[in-house]
């Protein structure tokens, strides 16, 4: 672990937890709520569950309109004012309507940021403008192809006229010796030694014995209103409730996650799906980490 290669995003992401850190009654909420809008991918990544269909199963579902707007009167309730992501487990610009979501997320939750993580595929100038001018802070583009992309993407981005500070490329194409990501197994369902930094240490004894950060900093929300575990979690093994009928801080305070919680802190792994993940989750969240120590 001692010689993992970091993604330079990380940074970054870890600065927008720490400012992002508040609580309810003494009782930290997630910095970032990540949606995952859309039953599929327009890519099939050798390094991502999509490309195995055993493990993913396409489905032309995305997360209904309505069910999106309860969500957000949740947080509005709250007074959320963190991160908002749309990425998880497939492409958010192939939700037809991803303009009316950010839309009314700017709406409801002035103060929120929102992001969105895309591979681009699907981007044009003239849609950049409109996610940017319906609320949208930044759009993260996951470059797979080649360096090529950077002069593609940069001239997208001029021709839209948004600013530069709104749009983020991420190299994901090998170079130097890497791909340029933090790489994952997604929870044992791909080999991810394979996808390594040259000089970074292979992960081989599974389950890792020590803590994991996530579920106390992020939440991650399926496109039918299941709470889940976290981004890893591409089985969707664990499913902490679901938010057509349920308040989002009242399962984020729930005994099942709360006891997910009380394992990780403990250093233990030794449940599904963690005991198969090889995530460092410790790189990000740890004061989110120490605030719910305090308050339990």
């Amino acid at each position: 672990m001692k010689t993992r290669f970091i993604d330079p995003s990380t940074i970054r992401k870890n600065k927008i937890v720490d400012e992002n850190l508040t609580t309810i009654n003494d009782f930290p909420i997630f910095s970032i709520i990540e949606f995952n809008i859309a039953g599929n991918c327009n890519r099939s990544c050798s390094f991502c569950p999509v490309s195995n269909p055993d493990v993913y199963e396409y489905s032309k579902d995305v997360m209904d309109i309505n069910l999106y707007s309860k969500i957000i009167d949740d947080l509005q309730s709250i007074d959320y004012e963190g991160k908002l992501l749309f990425s998880a487990f497939s492409e958010p610009l192939l939700h037809k309507d991803i303009k009316k979501l950010i839309s009314i997320t700017r709406k409801k939750l002035p103060n929120v940021r929102i992001e969105m993580v895309s591979n681009g595929d699907l981007l044009t100038a003239k849609k950049l403008k409109a996610l940017v001018g319906s609320g949208l802070d930044t759009i993260s583009i996951s470059m797979y192809d080649g360096a090529e992309q950077i002069k593609h993407f940069n001239a997208v981005r001029e021709e839209s006229g948004i600013e530069e500070d709104n749009m983020i490329l991420r190299r994901r194409y090998f170079e130097n010796g890497n791909y340029g990501i933090t790489i994952s197994n997604r929870a044992g369902l791909v080999d991810s030694n394979e996808y390594r930094d040259e000089k970074e240490e292979k992960v081989v004894e599974l389950p890792l014995k020590q803590k994991c950060y996530y579920p106390f900093y992020m939440t991650l929300i399926d496109y039918n209103g299941d709470m889940l575990l976290c981004p890893h979690d591409w089985n969707k093994s664990i499913v902490y409730g679901n938010l057509k009928d349920e308040h989002i801080f009242d399962l984020w305070k729930g005994k099942m996650i709360e006891n997910t919680r009380k394992i990780l802190s403990k250093d233990s792994r030794n449940f599904k799906p963690c005991n198969k993940c090889d995530v460092d989750g410790t790189v990000i969240g740890e004061n989110n980490f120490k605030a719910w120590e305090i308050k339990k």
